[in-house]
């Protein structure tokens, strides 16, 4: 079997639904790697260990009593430590947060405890989710496992890097402006951002609620299916929501014959920073497709500049409306990179915000004309890999590496996985697009590349320390 911590979601819950392996055995196992691999890493601000212990108990017992709650029953999960798990301080990495506990569950560990899940602990992330890298907080910065002096990119950094050095089977981290999938493509793991309303936002720190939402990031997109099938809402203002569909995972090998992809060639193409690894990784990729049996075409969205506009016009002034009053009180608790960042949203006017979310609604509707003719897109994650830790301070990290934020802005499910390796060892990645709530064919069609590409044998060599 080797080292069970290496092992992907999936082929845990199969051992654990079978009885061959036991969730107090996994629950140690993850234990002892967190105690000694995260000395480097840092990807976990708490671990709640008893707690977890007797959890991974209870969870034996009733399994072995023949009550089986799920794909997630006995399996240790990692939360963003921006999201609420009673008992547990909230910090959103601010250090007068550190004694902010939590009275109750976010909507989505009330989802994951009532599959059976196991709760580790809370993972890293950065300053109020918007800083970056930071060297001079409470906690040290979280390292890319691939190399630790590279960066693992964005705010669910400690989640990305758990899930792929094996610190966890999956993790639950939040986006706004492609903070799941951004620190999924740097460390070489799977990240799903879900259709807005998909899955509650309910006891999560806001940052823009118009565009935040929570999904799943783990080592291979089944594991991420899994994980998502248990954690859908069932918030009455979520499931409400027009067109509000539980993603059907039962569908996810059923192969992508005759699937159409429609491949936005001109915002990565026409990009002058792109990396040559990343194109060709692209090009790999979708060379299987077709050899999967997809039929491709190129398609134009507007220009990725104005997506990218209009969603700062809206999450930056929400940003600063969350935080306006303690930022106006309490200056000094926010770090200068964090405080500057979030006052930038008070520099856009009232009426830039109205004319952005109606141009907003523009240009979702566009995007959905254009997948009349197509079952999703996809286009890389990012355009460059992992950087130097800490490259959002530096020059670099003013130019926008991600080609995340347009499916922000528009609100469809949107996952990135592993679709290759640079010269020098370190992951690319693709992002697939699709439909609002047609998160299924999203994560069928990412089920297919990797299976085909077969790369999911290839863990950083930090895991196997």
């Amino acid at each position: 079997m080797g080292d069970i911590g290496l092992l992907s979601l999936a082929d845990l819950s199969r051992l654990i639904r079978a009885k061959a392996l036991s969730p107090v055995e996994l629950t140690r196992r993850y234990l002892e790697r967190i105690a000694r691999l995260d000395r480097s890493l840092h990807s976990f601000n708490c671990v709640r260990e008893q707690r977890a212990l007797q959890d991974a108990a209870e969870a034996e017992s009733s399994i072995l009593g023949g009550e089986w709650l799920g794909p997630l029953h006995g399996i240790p999960i990692g939360i963003k430590d921006l999201i609420d798990v009673a008992g547990l301080p909230t910090t959103a990495q601010a250090e007068h947060r550190r004694n902010c506990i939590a009275a109750q569950d976010a909507g989505v560990v009330d989802a994951l405890k009532g599959a059976g899940a196991i709760i580790l602990g809370k993972q890293a992330t950065a300053e109020y989710a918007v800083s970056g890298t930071q060297f001079d907080l409470g906690w040290p910065p979280v390292r890319n496992p691939w190399s630790l002096d590279l960066d693992p990119s964005s705010s669910s950094s400690g989640s990305a890097v758990a899930a792929a050095a094996g610190l966890c089977a999956g993790s639950i981290g939040t986006e706004t402006a492609g903070s799941i999938r951004d620190p999924a493509a740097w460390c070489g793991v799977a990240g799903l951002k879900p259709t807005n309303g998909l899955v509650s936002t309910r006891g999560v720190l806001p940052l823009s609620p118009s565009m935040d939402c929570v999904g799943p990031i783990a080592w291979t997109v089944e594991d991420c299916a899994l994980m998502i099938s248990q954690m859908v809402s069932s918030d009455p203002q979520d499931t409400e929501i027009k067109g509000f569909r539980r993603p059907d995972i039962s569908t996810l090998s059923d192969g992508i014959r005759r699937l159409r992809i429609g491949v936005v060639r001109h915002f990565y193409e026409d990009a002058t920073d792109i990396d040559d690894d990343v194109l060709d990784a692209m090009e790999g990729s979708l060379i299987t497709f077709e050899k999967l049996g997809a039929r491709l075409s190129t398609v134009r969205l507007a220009e990725f500049d104005a997506y990218s506009a209009v969603a700062r016009n809206i999450s930056w002034p929400e940003e600063y409306a969350e935080h306006r009053e303690e930022l106006d009180a309490y200056p000094d608790r926010f770090h200068p990179v964090s405080r500057s960042r979030l006052q930038d949203g008070s520099d856009v006017m009232a009426a830039d915000y109205i004319r952005a979310r109606r141009r907003q609604v523009c240009l979702t509707a566009e995007l959905g004309e254009i997948m009349r003719d197509v079952d999703v897109l996809v286009l890389p994650t990012n355009k460059k890999p992992a950087q130097t830790l800490g490259y959002e301070n530096t020059p670099l990290g003013k130019a926008e590496l991600s080609l995340t934020r347009p499916f922000n802005l528009t609100g469809g499910p949107a996952l990135a996985l592993c679709n290759g390796f640079t010269a020098a060892g370190l992951p690319t990645s693709i992002q697939i697009i699709g439909r609002h709530f047609e998160d299924d064919t999203v994560l069928r069609v990412g089920h297919a590349l990797e299976t085909a590409l077969g790369l999911r044998t290839s863990r950083p060599v930090m895991a196997a320390l």
